[in-house]
């Protein structure tokens, strides 16, 4: 992971793929001279940056891709990094300044937390860049006033509820507890996994919150999972909460040998395990959950053999590989890097026109007069109004006596909506 975070020691400097070119760009984002500079706001810090290697790795093949083809308008892409430090609104919003003041960048890839998302969103807008995430995944982001320059790549919680739902009834529980981190990601994710299990008539014996930021810990909350008696608990909390409640769970005898623990994407990472136990990586095995597939089920893409090269978790990388990819052809269908521009063509070259994959195929397509739909590394990108994909497919994995999240050789769970 710390090779994706590459040169990014100084937070005041700029992580390019390509040495960042801000001599023609101008203050305000958005549009800044004529080549595309990509932002990324990644969580080099924090409770999520065991996974910022899953994040920004596929951005830098993806750039490498692109750059290798050609660039987009005649001109190498490049990338400016800034830590978004997963739960500091105030560093992520320092970061994403010098980003659009210093960098100049035309789009933004990231916070990787849906929470983070939503405080900076108004930040977002009045910068003027076009935003892509592959890994917010709260549902409440789509009401969220955006300006039309706002796109969700990863399924949203709405769809992974019902899936983690459905994993759990078919393990045969019947009463179920839910403990989730008190923000946008955890409130929203925890009632969409309640009415998915009570949908499939599973009593839910508890439905509770709490503070990732404590200072007292959670001996309280873990209590009331206890004294609520379930069959199973799904726990939903980013890397260093969520182990931290993991560990407290089994210091009240409730851990994932005793009480089967269930889980969301938040939670999956091969260090996950150091934060519960760092002397014993099987404290976590048998921990189960869901995530959105890094190969969904029947999509062939190069990207998925190449990433597999890298050794880096897979969580998320699909879908950024995909935003990069998408904001560089809709730069190129557009012929322009303004970000209305891309926005508007980011529907077009998802929909509607010849299927290809990479880039290079892509442009050629383009070039030569053609409208494209672009088939991504992580499936169908067909969005809703509000620039979302409308479909998720999600593997079904589990920690092993390792501590390493291992993808279950059963199928995919693809849930749609309309």
């Amino acid at each position: 992971m710390a090779a994706a975070c590459g040169d990014d020691d100084d937070d005041a400097g700029t992580d390019t793929t390509e040495p960042a070119d801000t001599s023609d760009t101008t203050e305000g984002g958005g549009g800044g001279g004529d080549g595309l500079t990509i932002g990324v706001l990644f969580p080099e810090s924090g409770s999520l940056s065991a996974i910022v290697g899953a994040l920004r790795t596929p951005v830098d093949m993806a750039v490498d891709e692109i750059n290798a083809a050609g660039g987009v308008l005649g001109q190498d892409v490049t990338i400016a990094a800034a830590d978004d430090g997963t739960d500091d609104t105030n560093l992520a919003r320092t970061g994403l300044e010098r980003l659009v003041s210093s960098d100049g960048i035309n789009a933004l890839l990231g916070p990787a937390s849906s929470t983070l998302t939503e405080a900076l969103m108004d930040d977002i807008r009045s910068a003027g860049v076009v935003a892509c995430s592959g890994s917010n995944t709260a549902a409440s982001l789509e009401d969220l006033e955006d300006d039309g320059r706002y796109f969700g790549f990863a399924p949203n919680d709405n769809l992974q509820g019902p899936a983690l739902a459905e994993v759990i009834a078919d393990d045969g529980h019947t009463r179920v507890a839910i403990l989730v981190r008190n923000d946008t990601y955890g409130t929203g994710f925890g009632n969409a996994i309640q009415q998915g299990l009570e949908d499939a008539g599973i009593e839910v014996v508890l439905n509770a919150a709490y503070d990732p930021d404590s200072s007292t810990g959670y001996a309280a909350d873990v209590q009331a999972v206890v004294e609520a008696d379930p069959d199973a608990l799904a726990l939903i909390g980013f890397g260093t909460d969520g182990a931290q409640v993991v560990s407290e769970l089994i210091e009240q005898g409730a851990g994932p040998d005793t009480l089967p623990i269930y889980t969301g994407d938040g939670m999956q990472s091969s260090g996950f395990w150091e934060g519960v136990d760092a002397s014993d990586p099987s404290a976590v095995a048998g921990i189960k959950g869901t995530a959105p597939a890094a190969a969904p089920s029947g999509v062939e893409h190069p990207f998925a053999e190449a990433y597999a090269e890298t050794g880096e978790d897979t969580i998320f990388s699909a879908y950024y590989y995909d935003c990069t990819i998408a904001i560089a052809l809709a730069a190129e269908a557009a012929g322009s890097t303004d970000a209305d521009a891309i926005a508007e063509a980011l529907h077009e070259v998802t929909s509607g026109g010849t299927e290809c994959q990479t880039f290079a195929e892509c442009k050629e397509l383009l070039d030569a007069g053609e409208d494209i739909d672009y088939q991504g590394a992580s499936g169908d990108l067909t969005l809703n109004d509000a620039g979302h994909v409308v479909s998720g497919a999600y593997d079904v994995w589990e920690y092993d006596e390792e501590g390493a999240p291992v993808t279950l050789d059963v199928p995919q769970i693809i849930i749609g909506r309309d």
